[in-house]
């Protein structure tokens, strides 16, 4: 079992931030808090919670230092000089800087009741720099945490914005453990809220089935299929996913291998390191005619589910993470799921999630998964199938977070009438 998970103190009515103006005699119409999200406004799981909360009624600015296409009902603001060539490594600090000013503009000019802060990494750094007026809450992502405990100049972004903020929102209780312990945050400003599986993938799943997806994605229709749904790169394991392939490929030859590109990362690292990564599932499936297929384009989550409906089995293994979304989403798809020995892993395992973690060397002991492969029990996929409607549905997230939006920003209403600065 997880440790249980504090509840956030509810608000009563009387206690809401804003309001409109009512009609007299009438009940007075709540105002939902608005909200700047700071972040990378590319990422898939930024833009999907700018959506929503947009869908929902809150006024959402997202302010991103890359650029990025528009956001439907989210005004974007993109900082400027975005995307134009550095002049070395003064030339990325000067472009740091000006961009954490015009952050700070932004900020004082949209006065928003709630400053949401999505990675301790880039956007973690230019938080440092936002008024202090909005209520804070900071969004740490597993990628940022990891490489802060090999940085010292990580470790001390990190820090700074975590104990700047009001509210941290880990989505592993293992990761909530580790923002009390070793960046002591206090138990009472933190929360663990699961990001769910969006609730048009429920409705999705029983309309496709495994032999519509297959054709549309031209992956045999006998074969069994292995799908390694993390975007390729080092820090998914990639390489050692195509190895454990190969290494397996001719004791079962009804295997079959997808690979996804995913998301063109914004730094140019790694985007070189994701390239390498599919130019190696492309040899892979030219030394293995028809029993590799590799996307190289991005694909939307609901066509990214139409895959996970088209396999038996579902490859996560990366170097670290956090509740991930795309696990349970194959959860839901009906996927058996060959997880790496990670504890947010074993956390979903523990609440009752089904899945194979795979312990020892990780090219070694996914071979052998990969050897043994075959489609998950229809009982169990049932049972994975309540789990994830019963306590994952990315609405009943949404609405968690927008509990703690409205108490952070009447607390900090509050504090400004009493005249209490913090």
């Amino acid at each position: 079992m997880t440790a249980t998970r504090p509840d956030t103190p509810r608000v009563e009515s009387h206690d809401q931030p804003r309001r409109q103006r009512a009609a007299p005699g009438s009940a007075p119409t709540p105002v939902l808090p608005s909200v700047m999200l700071l972040c990378g406004a590319s990422s898939l799981h930024a833009r999907k919670w700018a959506v929503a909360l947009a869908e929902r009624g809150h006024p959402v600015i997202a302010v991103s230092w890359i650029d990025a296409e528009p956001i439907d009902g989210v005004e974007l603001r993109v900082a400027p000089g975005t995307g134009r060539t550095r002049n070395g490594r003064w030339g990325a600090v000067w472009q740091l800087a000006a961009a954490g000013w015009w952050l700070r503009r932004q900020a004082r000019e949209a006065r928003p009741d709630v400053l949401h802060v999505h990675s301790v990494g880039m956007a973690g750094l230019l938080s440092l720099l936002a008024p202090r007026r909005p209520a804070r809450v900071v969004t740490p992502w597993g990628v940022d945490l990891q490489s802060a405990r090999r940085s010292r100049i990580r470790r001390w972004v990190a820090r700074a914005a975590l104990r700047r903020s009001d509210l941290v929102l880990p989505t592993a209780e293992s990761v909530r453990t580790e923002i009390i312990e070793r960046y002591r945050i206090p138990a009472d400003r933190t929360r663990t809220v699961s990001w769910g599986v969006d609730d048009k993938l429920f409705a999705l799943r029983d309309t496709v089935t495994p032999a519509s997806a297959r054709a549309e994605f031209g992956i045999p229709a006998d074969a069994t299929v292995l799908f390694a749904a993390r975007t390729a790169g080092p820090v998914y394991r990639t390489p050692e996913v195509l190895r454990a392939f190969a290494r397996v490929a001719d004791a079962r030859p009804d295997l079959h291998l997808v690979v996804l590109a995913g998301h063109r990362p914004a730094e140019a690292a790694a985007a070189a390191a994701q390239r390498r990564c599919v130019a190696e599932a492309h040899e892979l499936a030219a030394s293995l005619p028809g029993r590799v297929t590799v996307l190289d384009r991005s694909l939307t989550p609901e066509d990214t589910f139409r895959l996970m409906r088209a396999s038996e089995v579902s490859i996560s293994v990366p170097r670290f993470d956090q509740r991930s979304c795309t696990v349970l989403e194959a959860a839901l798809a009906g996927c058996r799921l060959l997880l790496a020995d990670l504890p947010p892993y074993r956390e979903m395992v523990e609440d009752g999630m089904v899945a194979d973690i795979l312990t020892g060397p990780l090219e070694t002991a996914l071979a052998e998964q990969l050897m043994a492969a075959r489609p998950l029990e229809p009982t169990l996929q049932q049972r994975n199938r309540r789990f994830i409607e019963t306590s994952e549905s990315w609405s009943r997230q949404v609405s968690v977070v927008q509990e703690c939006y409205r108490r952070l920003s009447t607390d900090r209403a509050g504090h400004r009438r009493n005249g209490v600065a913090r």
